[in-house]
């Protein structure tokens, strides 16, 4: 079974987002990146509206979350785990094996739990 997780407050982020918290997404796999081989890649179960700075919005469907402290993990039993979150903004990151940082965009530190189904 996939692991649901909610992301329910988020800090140092851009102004539009804490009024979309919290928002729900799927752990897909896990992707490395060149710093460290435990980034994740999640499907978000509604998109996210984001207004960067040209004052475009565009809506984002995938974000890659980490665990923001060491001697963490993300795992399917999260309760309060404070996790980085970027924006997917290129889809042919869906594909990749390893984690391009120049197709995704780091956004905020959030606090992640995962969904309890009932």
């Amino acid at each position: 079974m996939a692991t649901v997780f909610e992301i329910h407050d988020v800090d140092y982020a851009p102004r539009d987002l804490p009024g979309q918290t919290p928002f729900a997404a799927t752990l897909l796999r896990r992707i490395p990146g060149e710093d460290r081989p435990d980034y994740w890649l999640a499907r978000l179960e509604s998109p996210l509206l984001w207004e960067e700075r040209s004052a475009t919005r565009r809506q984002v469907t995938h974000v890659i979350v980490c665990s923001r402290y060491e001697g963490t993990t993300i795992t399917d039993d999260m309760q309060g785990m404070v996790v980085g979150i970027a924006y997917v903004t290129d889809d042919s990151l869906l594909e990749d094996d390893a984690l391009d940082f120049r197709k995704c965009r780091y956004v905020a530190i959030g606090t992640a739990t995962t969904r309890r189904h009932g």
